[in-house]
């Protein structure tokens, strides 16, 4: 039997089934029951004598927002009619209207429909079914109702709903996030029903400095990324690396030192010419301080380490937003110049018990190499490979065998359980993963807890969160020629039995130890080891424990203002160990025979706090949402050790068994800092209408970097201004949303660490002994200033199936900081000095589509972006406290063999230019000599004559991202493109030296080398111009590269296979599966160095990685 509820009914059931399912529903919920009470609050006063119903009617309408349909033909209006109340209740005047009549009426919302009592009282019948979400999994707390009816029910928790319908009656689905369904009844009496996103409400709200804010209002770019997508690439211990060509403006590069290894995340061009230009990290409204050990450059460079944000657990993640733009970033301190990426972890949700357990495999090999040549041997005794034209008795030596099949495993199992006052999430992951490279490996166990409590009558909210992290990597191997296997694997000599080199150790009965089987000596670049010895008995690796915990407790003063303190704590113990076995070449052993050790322990902790009031209120056609607090950081670096070689004993790793006189090898490691930020902060976004809306931001710091200065604080404000134009005037129908916004923001950052300390001492390895600061006492410095313009506009067209965004932006990043030589006569070698003007200026462009026809759903993302980075000022006149005039006209930041990347006015931060050139005779022809009858290089003597081969910053780069799916099952692929820019390979010079390239094999075919109007030997040829000292400009090539990034196909399996108990997904996916335009020989994305300059380099970097893995997911 059907229930119909009166208003009165209505209110407190729908309110305590709404509170079941989450505060937001509450909202709308109340929203909702406000429009269909208003006939209670609505009172009229009606006098009509003699009257017609249409009288009645007319006057109702007059004196309240309600209007009426009806039939005429269903209204009898020649009957008078006689109503005269006074201030009563919308209901009782059209009961006492329809009194003794045919007619009935039904209220939905503002609209009241006038009916036959036979239209209503049709035959009801129960009707039931389940409503789920586009993955099959149930919805619990969906609204059923019955259109134009108060009659309706909700989903329960398992997404289930039964209630009386008849046949004319027309069903609404609805929930949050989801598009409206309207379903006739008919003769049907099981509905299943599967909720679409509504791309418009997801896309409303977004996470922005220390809240949340509607996507609308903002006058900045914000990108955003749900968790979904970052799982999709495989092989990626670090989830960030799943950023890369998903949002416009923002360069990710993946360390080539392979699983474990850390990531460059650049965004709008790098900024400064000392600090770090990576982003920031914001978990959960905090500030990371993410200790980044990817930095590596040279040819004799230690191997890079990773990064603490890799530390995080993929599947914790709820969603990513990137703020590229300043002024969204300003109130996030002074490391948010570079940009800042937000990201939002997982919470307990309301409802049943859900288990998710995950498992996600992939397998990787190299995806782009050197081209080499087998066809040419050595001669006997020789290592290169300058031999004869013939077959190797050995068979064909393939330098790609000695890789292996990277592998990467991790394991999930997660459970959320709640109720509307208390939600738990809990999680266990595990990732296991080996690089190509034998002996290389990254573990990490990660066990997470998180639990949001309501109380005092819902006014406070706790929410406390505590993760427990083990990790342990392995021989990270990113580039060079200190502890890499790759130069000898590659240089090998083609005529040559590897398979002798594969059997790296024998046991020596005299010492009763393994000790390295190499024949060969030192044939140079360091090769003094077996490759297999390297990668086996030269072990580095770092074992890390860390804990993060935290605590939100905000307390609801009013509805519009409350009260939030927070606190979190992260500490981390790195122990790392450095172990060189007994017969390793004594170079790599400070001449012990018995082996090397270098081990130090570091404590890594931060400590952040701070309290705030939020305000969120409308006044009339004013709203203002704002904040007011102030913050406390504490970061603090501590690592202490000793390195040295082994005495006594062979292979016995202890202190005890270390040399003790100290020598430039042979030393204690003793280094770290403190630094403290206190803060204030305050943000204001004042609204007019949901047309016009105006951000206010300004942020104090006082930092310890600047003590001792005499600017010990500095203050950076920003504004912004957007205006909804489709809310303003009406525009033309396909433009469903138009918005215009612009903004400015200044972003102070302090001076490096410890640079302002008074401890003007150090200790100099090299000579054992305490040296005295080389620089000038400091001079008068202030904090380093990005001042940032953005303008841009964001449209809807065609019912919000597509959509676009478009931003120009420029900023300029000056008082750089950097050490200035000083003439041979002066006290100290150098100074700093402040001044230099970095800009950077470009576009970005986000266009995406989505579109559902039935089950069939397709969604299209392009971004594309533009950035020119120019130095617009080095040094020029600087006056210091003596009146000393000072110019810099560039900075050598050095580079590899004669590449260097020099800063200049004019150029760029990645402009390369290189020392040397081949000599010319004075027709200009290539000199030829006699002697040798071959080519001869010069060094370039004076700087200005270096010459300029070209960048290696990208000009643009484009991303082009398709889903579609039917069914349950789903396919996308992602298309990744970079244009502009170079790179250069010492590899490949190196490889020509040895004669080990196919370019030299072709060379060989052809008799020569042409040069001039001849021929020049091959041999002599590249000995000359080859190797890592040789003619760098023979190796520079094009970055731009066009490639198919990412390919992934999923099925989720009907729940009912499985009685609606569970939800199984399966999916396979790949990642750099088809190179298809590159002219580098190697992947120009690949960098050795997560650092600012040492980019665009192959020097026997490991190679890029191709992957294929499959996902398995079951939720109950």
């Amino acid at each position: 039997m059907e229930k119909v509820w009166n208003s009165d009914e209505l209110l407190p059931k729908k309110i305590k089934s709404i509170m079941k399912i989450t505060l937001l529903f509450l909202i709308l919920g109340i929203l909702h029951v406000s429009a269909d009470t208003y006939a209670q609050k609505a009172q009229v006063t009606v006098e009509v004598k003699n009257g017609t119903f249409y009288d009645v009617v007319s006057e109702i309408e007059k004196q309240t927002e309600f209007m009426f349909f009806y039939k005429s033909e269903d209204i009898d209006n020649s009957k008078q009619v006689d109503i005269q109340v006074k201030n009563r209740q919308v209901t009782d005047v059209l009961n006492e209207l329809l009194k003794n009549t045919n007619l009935t009426y039904r209220i939905s919302g503002k609209h009241i429909t006038i009916l036959k009592k036979d239209a209503v009282q049709q035959q009801k019948k129960k009707i039931s079914g389940i409503v789920t979400d586009p993955d099959g999994i149930p919805v619990i707390g969906a609204n059923v109702v019955i259109k134009g009816t108060t009659v309706g029910t909700v989903t329960d928790l398992d997404g289930k709903f039964s209630l009386d319908a008849a046949n004319n009656d027309i069903l609404s689905f609805s929930y949050i996030g989801y598009a409206e369904q309207e379903i006739e009844v008919g003769n049907r009496t099981l509905f299943n029903v599967k909720l679409a996103e509504d791309y418009k409400a997801l896309e409303e709200v977004v996470v922005v400095g220390y809240g949340t804010m509607l996507k609308r209002n903002l006058s900045t770019s914000v990108g955003s990324v749900d968790s979904e997508k970052l799982l999709e690439r495989p092989n990626a211990t670090n989830v960030f690396q799943g950023l890369a060509g998903k949002v416009a403006g923002v360069n990710i590069n993946a360390s080539s030192s392979g699983v474990g290894g850390a990531t460059r995340v650049v965004m709008r061009g790098t900024k400064s010419i000392s600090s770090d230009n990576n982003a920031l990290y914001v978990i959960d409204g905090v500030p990371i301080f993410n200790t980044n050990k990817g930095d590596t450059n040279g040819q004799y460079s230690a191997q890079p380490r990773g990064e603490g944000i890799s530390d995080i657990n993929p599947e914790d993640i709820e969603s990513m937003s990137v703020l590229s733009g300043p002024a969204a970033a300003a109130l996030y301190g002074s490391n948010a110049a570079s940009g800042v990426i937000l990201i939002t972890t997982k919470k307990g949700k309301e409802g049943k018990a859900r288990i998710i357990i995950s498992n996600n495999s992939t397998f990787s090999n190299p995806f782009i190499m050197p081209e080499f040549q087998n066809s040419y041997i050595n001669r006997a005794g020789s290592f290169a490979s300058w031999g004869d034209k013939a077959s190797s008795l050995f068979g064909t030596y393939e330098p790609k065998d000695f890789f292996n099949t990277g592998t990467n495993i991790q394991n999930n199992v997660s459970l959320s359980v709640g109720n509307e006052k208390n939600q738990t999430y809990l999680s266990v992951g595990t990732t296991n993963a080996t690089g190509i490279i034998q002996n290389s490996k990254y573990d990490r166990y990660n066990f997470t807890f998180r639990n949001t409590t309501k109380f005092l009558k819902d006014k406070m909210t706790l929410d406390v969160g505590f993760s427990y992290i083990i990790q342990e990597d392995l021989n990270l191997m990113a580039q060079g020629e200190y502890f890499n296997p790759l130069p000898a694997v590659y240089l090998f000599p083609r005529g040559e039995n590897f398979e002798a080199v594969r059997m790296y150790k024998t046991y020596d009965t005299t010492r009763k130890i393994d000790v390295q089987n190499w024949g060969w000596g030192d044939p140079g670049y360091s090769m003094k080891n077996n490759p297999y010895w390297v990668a086996n008995e030269m072990n580095h690796g770092m074992k890390k424990q860390r804990y993060m915990a935290n605590a939100s407790l905000k307390y609801e003063i009013l509805d519009w203002l409350d009260v939030t303190g927070r606190v979190r704590i992260d500490n981390a113990t790195n122990d790392y160990s450095d172990k060189r076995n007994a017969s390793t070449d004594l170079y790599f052993t400070n001449s012990s025979i018995y082996g090397f050790y270098k081990y130090y322990k570091a404590d890594d902790r931060q400590a952040y706090a701070d309290v705030m009031a939020n305000i969120n209120k409308r006044f009339g056609d004013l709203s203002l949402s704002a904040n007011i607090g102030g913050s406390f950081t504490q970061t603090y670096y501590d690592e202490r050790g000793f390195q040295g070689g082994l005495k006594d004993m062979s292979n016995v790793f202890s202190l005890y068994n270390m040399t003790t006189t100290l020598d430039k090898d042979t030393y204690p490691i003793e280094s770290g800092y403190k630094q403290r930020t206190n803060s204030i902060f305050a943000s204001a976004e004042i609204g007019w209408k949901s047309m016009l809306y105006m951000t206010l931001t300004g942020r104090n710091d006082w930092d310890s970097a600047l003590i001792n200065t005499e600017q010990s604080s500095f203050f950076y404000p920003s504004i912004g201004l957007s205006g909804v134009i489709s809310e303003m005037v009406k525009l033309p129908k396909a433009i469903t949303y138009l918005k215009v916004r612009g903004s400015f923001a200044s972003v102070g950052a302090p001076i490096p660490k410890n640079l302002s300390s008074n401890k003007t001492y150090e200790w100099d390895p090299a000579t054992s002994q305490w040296k005295l600061q080389t620089y000038r006492p400091l001079p008068k410095l202030y904090p380093e200033r990005t001042n940032s313009w953005e303008a841009g506009l964001n449209a809807k067209f065609f019912n919000n199936s597509l959509s676009l965004e478009v931003t120009w932006y420029k900023a300029n990043t000056r008082k750089q900081t950097f050490q200035v030589p000083l003439s041979g006569t002066a006290v100290y070698a150098t100074m700093y000095a402040q001044s230099g003007n970095i800009e950077n200026k470009g576009m970005e462009f986000s266009l995406g589509y989505n579109k559902s026809w039935g089950d069939f759903s397709w969604n299209s993302n392009l971004t594309f972006s533009f950035n020119k980075n120019k130095i617009v000022e080095l040094l020029d006149d600087a006056v210091d406290d003596e009146g000393n005039h000072y110019s810099l006209s560039e900075i050598d930041k050095g580079g590899i063999g004669s590449a260097k990347v020099i800063l200049r006015k004019g150029g760029s931060m990645g402009d390369m230019y290189v020392t040397n050139r081949l000599k010319r005779d004075n027709e200009g022809n290539v000199y030829i000599d006699k002697a040798s009858q071959n080519v001869k290089k010069e060094d370039i003597k004076n700087s200005d004559e270096f010459i300029h081969i070209g960048s290696v910053l990208p000009k643009s780069n484009l991303g082009f991202r398709n889903d579609f799916s039917y069914k349950g099952i789903s396919l996308g692929f992602m298309l990744a493109a970079r244009f502009g820019g170079i790179v250069i390979s010492p590899t490949q010079a190196v490889m020509d030296q040895f004669g080990v390239s196919k370019v030299t094999a072709l060379a060989r075919d052809n008799e020569g080398v042409p040069v001039n109007n001849g021929k020049v030997d091959p041999q002599t040829y590249y000995t000359e111009v080859g190797g890592i000292s040789g003619l760098m400009s023979n190796y520079v090539y094009s970055a731009t590269n066009v490639r198919l990034q990412e390919l992934s196909v999923g099925y989720s399996l009907p729940a009912k296979w499985f009685n609606n108990k569970c939800n199984l997904s399966l999916s396979i996916t790949g990642h750099n599966l088809w190179m298809i335009y590159n002219k580098a020989p190697f992947d120009p994305e690949a960098t050795a160095s997560t650092g600012t300059y040492y980019q665009g380099v192959d020097y026997f970097m490991q190679p890029s990685l191709r992957s294929w893995g499959f996902n398995v997911k079951i939720q109950f």
